[in-house]
């Protein structure tokens, strides 16, 4: 897994990078690529380009809120012809930016594997606060389970995944199967076989996140504006917006994969020494010397996906 072919950055790619205007507040590759390089010249940013073997449903509307219409695309391999794993990818951004669009390379690489992907929309903070996020996350759930047979999905074998604050939101629906309203007794929280981690906190509430996602020397921060205020203001708010609190004997199998920067592993030790506890597998891969957002890039993108396959093909093998 340390020996890895660089793809060449395409020619349009790079002349994109350049006269594209980078907007601080826009987490896309192109910007997010532009803002690492210096510091990492070796890195490539790999083609997004669908191949001929893959299929794209794109933007396919889950919902329809009164504000916005949520849209999830769909990858999955030309030649399928059984049912095949799924895999939901959703995309960080500081929940206030980013869209499915950030997740491409990830899921034509995973579609490689043998998975089915979807990569979902959900509401930003600048347009609905917690748990809007997570409401969206749900029916998007819902909707591809409804839509199993349609697309080939094998609806035994579903993963949750995400990048950043989409790894949080992943563990966060993962552990706490959909029901993050301790109000809500008529819902019927949902389960899934594994979850994938990728440098997403599991506690806001924890020591390591707080100095960063509560910063005082900020009037607001990424996590502020998105659970609807401060810590010290509404701390319940950000505990139930914590994963790790949700985890029990019907947590999923959890594989983290982190980066060398430890703010984006809050609370991750606490929640594999609650999955230990539960005798509920957990993993974790994490990247000497890569920066926060390497599942977007080469040379962290190929072993992302073989750590990914590896964990997915041991745990679905138990469910046969």
């Amino acid at each position: 897994m340390n020996m890895f072919k660089y793809q060449k950055l395409n020619f349009f790619a790079v002349l994109l990078l350049c006269v594209q205007p980078c907007i601080a507040a826009d987490y896309t590759v192109e910007n997010t690529y532009i803002k690492l390089i210096k510091h990492y010249p070796h890195m490539q940013v790999p083609a997004t380009t669908v191949p001929d073997s893959v299929i794209a449903h794109k933007v396919l509307v889950y919902k329809q809120t009164k504000t916005s219409a949520q849209t999830l695309d769909i990858y999955q391999h030309k030649q399928q012809t059984q049912t095949a794993p799924l895999i939901i990818l959703i995309h960080g951004g500081g929940w206030q930016s980013g869209t499915p669009a950030l997740m491409t390379a990830l899921a034509i690489a995973l579609v490689d594997r043998g998975y089915i992907v979807a990569a979902p929309s959900y509401r930003l903070s600048k347009e609905a606060p917690y748990p809007a996020a997570v409401e969206d996350l749900v029916d998007a759930f819902h909707w591809l389970k409804n839509n199993a047979a349609q697309y080939n999905i094998d609806s035994t074998k579903i993963a949750l995944s995400g990048g950043s604050a989409g790894g949080q939101l992943a563990a966060l629906l993962a552990y706490s199967g959909g029901i993050v309203d301790s109000s809500d007794t008529n819902s019927k929280r949902f389960k899934v076989q594994a979850l994938i981690n990728i440098d997403g906190l599991s506690d806001f509430t924890s020591p390591e996140a707080l100095p960063f996602e509560n910063n005082p020397a900020k009037a607001v921060t990424s996590a502020s504006k998105w659970l609807g205020g401060r810590y010290e203001t509404i701390p319940q708010r950000w505990r139930d917006a914590s994963p790790i609190f949700y985890i029990d004997k019907n947590a999923p199998a959890t594989l983290f994969i982190n980066s060398s920067v430890p703010r984006f592993r809050a609370g991750r030790d606490s929640a594999i020494q609650k999955l230990q506890e539960l005798h509920i597998p957990s993993e974790v891969y994490q990247f000497d010397d890569a920066p926060h957002s390497f599942w977007l890039f080469q040379p962290w993108l190929t072993p992302t996906t073989s750590v990914i396959d590896e964990f997915l093909t041991a745990q679905f093998a138990k469910t046969r």
